[in-house]
């Protein structure tokens, strides 16, 4: 291919070049007559002649030749691009001299005749691999991930191996930059969003007569648009191309700017109709229970007044009935609230005490069933058939039930759940009579006729005071314990004998104290306790009585004690 003599009428063809991929600078190449020392073999000892240089096996050779004269670095402008530039223009034959591609570190040949060091592009084929490097730099394309390594001159050169990422803002430099940058995750389009919104955009009067003021800028009084004018004013009014050829239009037809406006309505559709407050006001109490009394006393139709309640000009409440107090009631309730206060609270911030000490005690009836009851079912099913002798006369039980506060530790967990007990008013007794039921003298649970105060005495003394001995807790039990219990003329008094006597033993310290009258919402139980007992009580539907006081007690000790 390269000849080791100068032969002047040997034409040489242009040296090859990797078109967009590396930058070569080429010298004057000439024979022994041209001022250059002459070619040396690669066996002599200087670069091999033009070809591709590898190593290994694979026959090398390189592109272009060596001279001892350094080559100026070709100017590529102020542009930065990615990858290696291009020359400004191909070198002709008789230039070709020097070369500019260098061999890779461990690769024969040298950079010069004159032992410098080439500070330009080099391209070596490997074992099979591409690799371009300025001197002992090497940038290679191989199966592995690329290789990258500083130049000998100083400058940097660019990788773009594994993990290269294009979406940074110095993408378009050369070398890129190593650091790798995190791409923008994807937007989350919400479906729902998109297909709600209003997608036609109103524009106001003011913008419609600048994009018209635009537009006769750039096409003047003619009737038609030019071409490119629609395009430009949508682009730069920044609305569809439809939207400027509408107002083209309009004012075309209308005479002028000023047929330019919005027709968009402020208020559409039928008037609402609004509520006369004192209308509804003036209507006594009980002649608007029902919205159809309602709509008789204003005149108006179902549909107004229903959607009037929907938007809370009006309101529905559930008017209950409050138990009536005396002026010695009132007294009572003041006295009750005092009692209840910590002493060392009232001046700074007055607190109510914890009631540890309390165990609240009341009675509840419990009918077997209720005279209507609701529930869901399927088309194929049929109602359960409930029936009693009269409705007015459903079997029923008296129950007493006792509870206190729940205690917790430090930690959270509950050493006392405050549940005391519930027992029912029964007897057994034996029948007087022989039945399809029963034969005569067998035992049978009996509701008790009546509770007077010698029956609850009995209670108190024989369950009550045995359950709170039994179960309270060991660190408070040298304290004084209250049962707290209302009004009623049947209940124990706070100071009865046979009470006091069997509250002492154990050297126990338990005394009856009494709420206010007519203050149910003094005592517990009557203000949520029993409600909730009462309601899961009606889900097992009891038959018979021994029924209606095992499913009685069996929600009481299974609710939980976190809504004590």
């Amino acid at each position: 291919m390269a000849s080791d003599g100068g032969d002047e009428g040997h034409h040489r063809p242009p040296p090859l070049g990797l078109r967009g991929l590396t930058r070569a600078a080429f010298l004057p190449r000439s024979g022994d007559g041209g001022g250059l020392p002459p070619l040396r073999t690669r066996h002599g000892g200087g670069l091999p002649p033009l070809g591709l240089a590898g190593r290994g096996p694979l026959p090398s050779f390189s592109i272009g030749t060596a001279a001892s004269t350094p080559v100026s670095s070709p100017s590529v402008g102020g542009r930065r691009r990615v990858g290696l530039s291009r020359p400004p223009r191909p070198p002709s034959p008789n230039q070709a001299g020097s070369s500019n591609w260098a061999t890779s570190p461990g690769g024969s040949g040298s950079a010069s005749a004159a032992g410098r060091t080439s500070s330009y592009i080099g391209l070596n084929f490997m074992n099979g691999s591409i690799c371009v490097g300025p001197n002992s730099s090497v940038f290679c394309t191989r199966d592995r991930s690329s290789e990258f390594a500083a130049s000998t001159n100083g400058r940097e050169g660019g990788w773009r191996g594994a993990g290269y990422n294009p979406n940074f803002e110095n993408a378009d430099e050369y070398p890129p930059r190593p650091e790798h940058v995190q791409a923008p995750s994807a937007k989350e389009i919400d479906l729902n969003a998109l297909a709600n919104k209003n997608k036609r955009e109103q524009y106001t009067v003011e913008d419609k007569r600048n994009i018209y003021a635009m537009l006769l800028a750039r096409n003047g009084e003619h009737g038609r648009l030019k071409k490119g004018v629609l395009d430009s004013g949508a682009r730069d009014g920044n609305c569809s191309r439809r939207c400027v050829s509408r107002i083209w239009k309009e004012s075309k037809l209308g005479g002028g700017v000023n047929s330019i406006k919005n027709n968009l309505k402020l208020k559409t559709g039928r008037k609402k109709m609004s509520l006369d407050i004192e209308a509804l006001e003036a209507i006594p109490p009980g002649e608007r229970t029902t919205i159809r009394q309602v709509v008789a006393g204003l005149h108006m139709s179902k549909s107004t007044v229903h959607r009037r309640l929907k938007e809370k000009v009006m309101r529905r409440v559930s008017n209950e009935l409050k138990p009536s107090l005396t002026e010695a009631n009132k007294k009572a309730r003041v006295a009750y609230c005092l009692e209840n206060l910590e002493p060392s609270s009232l001046e700074d911030n007055p607190t109510f005490k914890g009631s540890f000490n309390k165990v609240h005690l009341d009675e509840k009836i419990f009918y077997r069933t209720r005279k209507t009851q609701k529930m869901y079912l399927s088309n194929r099913e049929e109602a359960p058939k409930r029936e009693c002798k009269h409705k007015n006369h459903i079997q029923q039980i008296m129950f007493l039930s006792a509870m206190a506060r729940p205690r917790y530790d430090s930690q959270g967990n509950c050493v006392f759940d405050g549940k005391i007990g519930v027992w029912a008013f029964v007897d057994w007794v034996q029948a007087q009579k022989k039945s399809a039921n029963r034969g005569r003298g067998e035992w049978e649970l009996k509701p008790s006729t009546s509770v007077d105060r010698n029956k609850s005495r009995e209670y108190i003394v024989q369950y009550v005071l045995p359950a709170i001995k039994e179960k309270w807790p060991e660190s408070d039990r040298w304290n004084t314990v209250y049962i707290q219990q209302d009004n009623a003329r049947t209940h124990v008094l706070a100071n009865d004998p046979i009470f006091a006597m069997e509250a002492a033993k154990g050297g126990w310290d338990i005394r009856i104290v009494n709420q206010p009258p007519n203050s149910p919402d003094c005592n517990i139980l009557d203000l949520g306790w029993f409600a909730s007992i009462q309601s899961m009580f009606h889900r097992k539907m009891p038959k018979t009585l021994p029924e209606i006081v095992q499913k009685v007690a069996l929600p009481f000790f299974s609710f939980s004690y976190a809504t004590c």
